[in-house]
């Protein structure tokens, strides 16, 4: 069983992997990494949210599925259009949806 600690490492890592944006462009908030919002261009910024557990299977004992959200926020300025916006989004889906690493799965995703 992986434990939050290494899912939470898992994810970061696939996420930092990501290069439909460069990686300066990319807020961390749950690290102490300085960041300053880029004159141009789009910026996003990554959550890792806690969420419920629910019993998958039930043998000698409960078994637990822990739950995660990922919430990846992509901005763009004002009257800028939506069409960059909206690729970095499909982008950022087709990364991680699905994806798979050990008993980690990012499942399924969606854009707005």
């Amino acid at each position: 069983m992986m434990t939050l600690t290494q899912a939470h490492t898992a994810i970061i890592s696939r996420v930092s992997a990501f290069n439909g944006i460069e990686q300066a462009k990319i807020l961390y908030p749950q690290s102490k990494q300085q960041f300053a919002v880029p004159k141009t261009g789009l910026w996003c910024s990554v959550d890792i949210l806690g969420s419920q557990s629910l019993i998958s299977g039930i043998a000698d004992g409960p078994q637990t599925r822990r739950l995660l959200i990922l919430q990846i926020t992509c901005y763009a300025r004002l009257n800028t259009g939506l069409l960059e916006l909206n690729n970095l989004v499909d982008a950022w889906l087709n990364y991680l949806e699905y994806y798979q690493i050990e008993q980690l799965e990012c499942l399924n995703g969606g854009g707005y």
